[in-house]
């Protein structure tokens, strides 16, 4: 597969950018380690498209 673009990292900077790559057509790999490291936060804030959801 090719890619445009590598994002390192789910956190919530890598997801924004996946979400704009997204919306702009492009291919981009999404890498991270799968560990949740929000787990104990009650709430989601300033991430694109997630803001005042719950996690």
């Amino acid at each position: 597969m090719k890619f445009d673009v590598l994002i390192v990292g789910g956190g919530p900077a890598g997801l924004s950018a996946a979400l704009i790559l997204g919306r702009c057509h492009r291919e981009a790999l999404l890498c991270d380690e799968g560990h949740q490291r929000n787990l104990s936060s009650h709430a989601i804030h300033g991430l694109l498209g997630r803001e005042g959801r719950h996690s």
